[in-house]
């Protein structure tokens, strides 16, 4: 997800850098910054315009998990197909909600109506088809594969066609409830069956996110193919077929530790089902995790996105030119304009899921909810009030909160306030303060909350007009840090005496920096040798974390080398802070280690040198000889290893010719310097 809040750079209020360095600002405009945000009441589009909700009016609730699908008999009543208990309410437009049938199944997944006034309804786990008639319920056929997902009525055949899975077959039954396959599928479930003119059917379908049509002889075209893998909700129109997909972004049951795949096998899965689509197989990947798009399918088949969100649609509605999608996760209806393709959340449920929707013959709008189960009336009218709280802000450090403003369209009788409260901890608790009063100078207000780290803002939106919702386009918060000291995380100084430099002669100093308040950083380098009281000032103001020191202008010793940090170019002088970092001792020389020579005898013609080496301040790292001003010999310690600051050595030379011979003795130390010491001897002649 993008965040919730953008961290703006630096947002002037004066003229003074001082305090504009300091001042930060949250600006929410963007339907992505309210993606956490709680919503009561009230809704935000798609350019990030919070408005009022339309108003829902709650109808029943009829006691299941979920209600699956809703439509409406002849006499005005409502027939209710739930789950998890698998039972048929019949709710009266009063709301009075009776018990029609009791099914063997614990789901009731569709519904659907001949022009008699006689119900059908598709069950699942075990594939039945149950019809309601007037006067009597009973079972119309059964062992339809597993689930009947979706059932459609054509009134030419008088015919019932039964989308079912996991086999992805449609039959037909007749209303002798006599069944035979109509059609089959490669794919796993038909999730969705819809009619079209002279006796054609099309068909949603999981495994491949497929859209058919198929003819009433039984040939069958896909007519589409989506990126999702689930085709959850059609709708069909004189002129296109609209098809919503609901890809589950996990496929795993909440609250069990078996797949979705595992559970399918087993004949009680009632207590785990989220929505049919939840039983579908793994398919490939949507456009991007969670997302779910609503195309419009020509009649020439070709296809037009107009809605892409991170919902499930569940459910399809078209209303006065617009689409209604009903969609999952956070219960959100939202409305598409075809021609724009803008989209507006015109309520939100406190339910997470909104399966179906009814138009009834008076024109009015059902949503049939789920977790729990219930109806509602969307109602032509906005709510009398809305709030939409803030995710928790963190500024990240203490800060002092300053002025608020935000954009708004407020007709007459409408409303829009903002207020926040402040904490030290991330979640809201007793120890956050209460909320402030309302501010509603959209230009002037301040934000009248403790000093803290943590913020929270809640808009309130209110309207007198039922016809008539303020709109809020923007909402902006400065805030002001206490500023605090920089940190000084490492400082990398080379040790010669430990390590081999590629320049002994010139350290690289390296360090890292951090600073609470993002202020800008510069830094000071001193330096101070063994002794000596003070330190000395090597750089000034180095806006870089790097420096190369030449150690040939300074005596030889042992120093440490201390950087300052300050953040005194964004604070004024009273209020920059600095921070401090000593290294340990290293040691600087340029003095050559002191070399000794001598003759030890001589061994079947060869002469034996001894020799020694001490430097005062670093390890000796090499040595070599030149015997009568010839090549370089490398000579090692007697013991093997250059790993101090004294090494003794013990070599011969090659066989020597009577006569007199010079050898030069070189030694080198970390730092670089050589010094030399030499022996000249004399081979007598053999007798």
């Amino acid at each position: 997800m993008s965040r919730f809040f953008i961290l703006a750079a630096l947002v002037f209020l004066s003229s003074s850098p001082v305090d504009a360095a300091k001042v930060k600002v949250w600006q929410h405009n963007g339907q992505s910054h309210f993606e956490k945000a709680q919503f009561k009441q009230a809704v935000v589009s798609s350019e990030g315009v919070l408005r009022l909700s339309r108003h829902l009016k709650p109808l029943a609730n009829v006691g299941a998990m979920h209600i699956w699908d809703v439509i409406e008999d002849k006499a005005g009543n409502l027939i209710v197909a739930t789950g998890i208990e698998g039972k048929i309410f019949k709710v009266s437009v009063e709301g009075k909600v009776d018990l029609l049938y009791s099914a063997a199944d614990s789901q009731v997944f569709c519904l659907t109506q001949a022009p008699d006034g006689t119900i059908f309804a598709g069950t699942g786990p075990r594939g039945t088809v149950i019809r309601i008639g007037a006067d009597k319920t009973s079972v119309l056929a059964e062992d339809l594969d597993n689930y009947v997902w979706s059932l459609a009525y054509d009134p030419q055949s008088k015919l019932l066609f039964a989308g079912t899975g996991p086999k992805g077959r449609i039959y037909q039954v007749n209303g002798d409830g006599k069944s035979s396959v109509f059609y089959t599928t490669k794919q796993e479930h038909i999730l969705k069956l819809a009619a079209g003119s002279k006796g054609t059917l099309y068909a949603g379908t999981d495994k491949g996110g497929m859209v058919y049509r198929i003819e009433p002889k039984g040939k069958g075209f896909v007519i589409f193919h989506a990126p999702q893998s689930e085709i959850r909700s059609l709708l069909v129109t004189d002129d296109a077929v609209y098809a919503g997909t609901g890809s589950p972004i996990t496929r795993r049951v909440p609250g069990s530790s078996k797949s979705v795949e595992a559970l399918k096998d087993e004949s009680d899965v009632s207590s785990f089902i989220l929505h049919p689509a939840t039983f579908a197989v793994q398919a490939p990947s949507p456009p991007a995790v969670g997302e779910n798009s609503l195309y419009r399918i020509a009649a020439d088949v070709t296809v037009r996105e107009l809605y892409r969100e991170k919902v499930m649609i569940l459910s399809l509605l078209k209303l006065n030119g617009r689409l209604l999608l009903g969609t999952g996760q956070q219960g959100q209806l939202f409305e598409v304009d075809e021609a724009s393709k803008e989209k507006t959340e015109i309520a939100r449920l406190d339910n997470s899921q909104i399966h179906c929707m009814l138009r009834r013959r008076d024109g009015s709008i059902i949503l049939g909810a789920g977790d729990p189960g219930k109806l509602f009336v969307l109602e032509d009218r906005f709510a009398d009030k809305g709030t939409i709280v803030s995710e928790v802000l963190d500024a990240k450090i203490i800060s002092k909160w300053g002025a608020m403003s935000w954009k708004t369209n407020a007709p007459a009788k409408t409303s829009v306030s903002v207020a926040v409260r402040s904490g030290n901890v991330p979640d809201p608790d007793e120890t956050w303060s209460d909320w402030s009063a309302e501010q509603t100078d959209a230009q002037g207000s301040k934000a009248p909350a403790p000093t803290a780290r943590y913020l929270q803002y809640r808009v309130t939106l209110g309207s007198e007009n039922p016809h008539v919702s303020p709109e809020v386009r923007g909402l902006t918060l400065r805030y002001q840090t206490t500023n605090q000291a920089p940190e000084i995380t490492s400082f990398d100084v080379p040790d010669i005496d430990a390590g081999n430099l590629d320049n002994p002669r010139k350290f690289k100093l390296k360090w890292s920096a951090t600073d609470p308040n993002d202020d800008e950083l510069t830094f000071d380098l001193f330096f101070k040798k063994d002794g000596w009281k003070d330190w000395v000032r090597l750089e000034h103001n180095l806006d870089t974390k790097s420096y190369d020191w030449d150690t040939t202008a300074v005596p030889s010793g042992v120093y440490q080398l201390k950087v300052v940090a300050s953040d005194r170019k964004d604070n004024s002088a009273e209020e920059a802070q600095t921070a401090e970092r000593i290294s340990a001792p290293v040691p600087v020389t340029h003095e050559p280690p002191r070399v000794t020579v001598k003759l030890a005898g001589f061994e079947g013609g060869q002469a034996v040198i001894e020799g020694s080496a001490t430097d005062p301040l670093v390890r000796l790292t090499e040595a070599a000889f030149a015997l009568n001003g010839k090549q370089w010999t490398n000579v090692f310690p007697t013991d093997g290893l250059f790993d101090s600051k004294t090494e003794n050595f013990r070599f011969k030379t090659d066989g020597l010719r009577p006569g007199t011979h010079v050898l030069l003795l070189r030694v080198r130390d970390a730092a670089g310097n050589v010094g030399t010491a030499d022996v000249v001897f004399t081979v007598p002649a053999k007798p």
